[in-house]
């Protein structure tokens, strides 16, 4: 009787929707609701074909800005409706996040009668990639991509969530790829800051929870994975996005109503104590008289709880507009070695509104601004970490010398090696995208203290492979290479799985100076480096030799005699420090008057001043 239910209510509240069109699925709404946009864009495609299953409408706040932070909102339908974007909850949800100042994408996906799960996680990951890949186009800020839905649309928005950086898996006996290759952005990440999660059924392996909802035969469950649960157990938990917690889940916020007669409350309350216990940043909130959306739900205090949710993870710090534990939680911060030995004594901090990022900064700002700026570093971690702890001494001390550093992964608190999952090359450009955002925000301790054309991407082995992977950003000024080097066809197997591996041929795309360092012979990158730097003659380009092997010196004091060099590069490239160049050009390069090091270069690097 319940899936009867669910499923009749599911096409009910569809017929009432396109009755009301620009109402929303969630709840009754007014005949016509006057959305605050200053643009509006309809039936987008965002996978690149001509399916109306794969558009999506795209909405801007009234108040016209450079970019806009962007909430992808998913309609409900108990995965049977493929164009149900017009009736996406716009007279509530839409409507506050618009006055909110969020950008509004509302997107179509497959049904479960046109494709079978994980297609419609497969669409909804496309929708992120398109945000991404047509921000220019749309004004969006691609450092703050939330996903959010009502009912099977929460239940999107939340697996989008809690399966964020993980592309495939084996659940139980059952492979499943996430990530599909939806769209013509697949090397965008698909990636997401936070996810509002309003009645969805997020774990499909115990609908049948709560008092007197017992389910029966055909659910839209059932439809969607062509199965019954108790034949594919692992069919179901990968359709759950409870399956999925962990502590590297993006905060999640929870509206469930404790009487909801569709989708039991007890999913909500459920997700809500295993992000929890997780440790994951998350709010629930459960109207005593909600139903399965309606007016209870989509109350003015809700809505700005949503808001105000959004807000804070994006922002960070203290918040007027609520009074909630994301906002009041302080940043971490961690002083290295007495803050380094430059003349601007350095921290290590974590930034709220760039999450999986650590900051090397100098303490004390007040000695920058537009006449004194802060050249830029991105860096990406050895062995893809997600996490600098290799290489904090060496990061901290070139931020004590005047520079902000921006580093791939968690603030590392302890000493101890970094276990956990790999890291993404398409976080140094959520770094670039940050601080060019930082720079123009008065709000923001940097305001006016960057040289945004003074960025410098570099990285360690695996994350110099990631620099290399986004050389051709047209925002990078220089570029440094660090025990790396591309495979080639010969010894593409040596590299270890989850490595970006672009082809030699992607060399082609540097447009900056760049620098290769590396440990010498016994570094096993040494070949792969040197033969980039060989290949590598339509752009200034140095090779610089250390005999220390793979490791480098960035775990040492100071971060040892790579700090050397590295910095005097920095300097060079970034800043125009003729004093610094002398290291690397003239009769008698500084770098060849230190013990053990070598320096090679090509016909560009020499006409270099």
């Amino acid at each position: 009787m319940k899936k009867i239910l669910i499923v009749v209510c599911a096409l009910c509240c569809q017929l009432l929707s396109q009755a009301q069109p620009a109402g929303g699925f969630g709840g009754f709404q007014g005949p016509k609701v006057d959305l605050p946009t200053s643009q509006e864009w309809k039936d987008i495609n965002y996978a690149g074909d001509d399916q109306a299953y794969h558009t999506c409408d795209i909405y801007l706040p009234k108040k016209e800005a450079a970019s806009y932070p962007v909430v992808i909102h998913v309609y409900g339908s108990a995965w049977f409706s493929n164009n149900g974007k017009g009736m996406a909850d716009l007279g509530t949800i839409g409507k506050s996040l618009l006055e909110a100042g969020y950008a509004v994408v509302c997107p179509n996906h497959r049904s479960s009668m046109d494709a079978k799960w994980p297609a419609q996680i497969h669409d909804i990951r496309a929708v992120i990639r398109f945000v991404r890949g047509e921000a220019a186009k749309y004004k969006f800020d691609t450092s703050f991509i939330a996903t959010s839905g009502f009912s099977s649309g929460g239940h999107l928005a939340s697996i989008a969530a809690t399966t964020t950086g993980l592309k495939q898996t084996k659940v139980g006996t059952y492979d499943i790829d996430l990530e599909g290759t939806v769209g013509n952005f697949l090397s965008e990440s698909s990636s997401v800051n936070a996810a509002c999660d309003w009645s969805g059924p997020v774990d499909l392996t115990n609908m049948d929870c709560g008092e007197g909802m017992k389910m029966g035969e055909n659910s839209p469950e059932d439809v969607l994975l062509n199965s019954k649960l108790a034949k594919e157990p692992d069919k179901y938990r990968s359709l759950s996005a409870t399956y999925y917690v962990n502590k590297n889940n993006p905060p999640i916020i929870i509206f469930h109503g404790d009487k909801d007669n569709v989708v039991p409350n007890c999913q909500g309350k459920e997700f809500y104590e295993l992000l929890k216990a997780a440790g994951v940043k998350t709010e629930a909130t459960f109207p005593a008289e909600g139903g399965h959306g309606g007016p209870q739900m989509y109350t003015e205090e809700n809505l700005k709880k949503m808001v105000c949710f959004l807000d804070c993870v994006r922002n960070g710090g203290n918040m007027s507009c609520c009074d909630k534990p994301c906002c009041k939680k302080e940043a971490k911060t961690r002083i290295l070695e007495e803050g380094g030995t430059g003349a601007y004594k350095a921290i290590m901090r974590e930034e709220p509104t760039l999450p999986e990022h650590t900051i090397f900064v100098p303490q004390d700002l007040s000695a920058f601004g537009p006449a004194k700026l802060l050249p830029v570093l991105v860096w990406g971690n050895g062995a893809c970490a997600n996490s600098p702890f290799e290489h904090m001494n060496f990061l901290n001390e070139i931020a004590s010398n005047g520079f902000i550093v921006l580093a791939t992964g968690d603030i590392p608190m302890t000493d101890e090696w970094y276990k956990g999952p790999m890291s993404r090359a398409e976080q140094q450009i959520e770094s670039i995208d940050w601080i060019i955002a930082q720079n123009a925000d008065p709000k923001s301790p940097y305001y006016q203290k960057i040289d945004t054309k003074a960025i410098c991407v570099a990285g360690m082995s695996c994350g110099g492979l990631q620099t290399l992977f986004n050389c051709a950003d047209p925002r990078i000024k220089a570029l440094m290479i660090c025990n790396s080097g591309l495979f080639n066809e010969q010894n593409a197997g040596q590299a270890v799985g989850g490595m970006p591996m672009p082809k030699k041929e992607k060399l082609n795309e540097i447009h900056t100076p760049i620098m290769y360092m590396l440990g010498g012979p016994e570094d096993i990158a040494y070949g792969n480096g040197m033969d980039d730097f060989k290949r590598i003659q339509h752009v200034p380009c140095c090779a610089i030799n250390f005999p220390v092997g793979h490791g480098g010196t960035y775990r040492q004091p100071h971060g040892g005699e790579f700090t050397i060099p590295a910095l005097a590069w920095l300097q060079w490239q970034l800043q125009g420090n003729k004093e610094a160049a002398k290291m690397f050009i003239g009769k008698n390069p500084q770098l060849l008057q230190r013990k053990d090091w070598t320096l090679e270069s090509n016909k560009l690097f020499k006409k270099l001043k």
